[in-house]
């Protein structure tokens, strides 16, 4: 892990990186870097960027769960639609649902 200010002048922005990974600057809400008055509070900031953000992104499906669930979710989908038929609207087909009182 490596944690620095850069200077530009008269603000700093924050870098950080994490092993492995290639260094990160620390943006801001509208997608610049962030403008530090000191590099003290650049520091600190690129410290909580570094450990409050996950080090892998959630997106990764490692294991093939979501996959999986996918799948099984069209196959029902399909069966519903095939014993039940469906109602088509706006060019979507509907399943129609049965349920118990």
């Amino acid at each position: 892990m490596r944690i620095e200010a850069i200077g530009f002048g008269s603000y700093y922005c924050a870098a950080y990186r994490r092993n492995g990974c290639p260094d990160v600057l620390l943006d801001g809400a509208d997608g610049r870097p962030e403008r530090f008055p000191s590099a003290t509070a650049a520091v600190k900031a690129a410290e909580l960027a570094l450990h409050f953000k996950p080090a892998v992104s959630a997106d990764e499906d490692v294991l093939g769960a979501l996959r999986f669930h996918e799948v099984r979710a069209a196959a029902e989908v399909a069966l519903q639609i095939n014993t039940l038929g469906g109602v088509v609207v706006d060019g979507r087909v509907i399943p129609v649902e049965v349920r118990r009182r």
